[in-house]
């Protein structure tokens, strides 16, 4: 599901980076405000597995990549709060072998 989110957002900035002359049309400021809604559905969503997880880190890396206004605290305490949560949890049970899983 939010793979399919963060492509949806990838492509409309593909296509918003093509409109950026034309800023003050209202197709710019449609799809300008899309992608502020879809973004902010990303931003929101709670990973469920540990591919969402992977999905959404690697998205906001991504991001605070291309960005270098600055304005990327946001985005690395989210990926930091995705990681840690991560961490807590694990999506496949411990294997066990050899009597105790060690």
């Amino acid at each position: 599901m939010v793979a399919v989110m963060v492509e949806e957002f990838r492509e409309m900035q593909r296509q918003l980076a093509g409109t950026l002359e034309d800023y003050e049309t209202p197709e710019f400021k449609r799809l300008d405000g899309q992608i502020a809604h879809v973004f902010d559905a990303i931003y929101q969503h709670e990973p469920q597995t540990a591919e969402e997880a992977r999905t959404l880190a690697g998205f906001f890396l991504d991001l605070i990549g291309d960005n270098d206004a600055g304005d990327n605290i946001h985005l690395i305490e989210k990926v930091r709060t995705i990681m840690e949560d991560g961490a807590t949890r694990c999506d496949l049970p411990m294997e066990i072998v050899h009597g105790a899983g060690i």
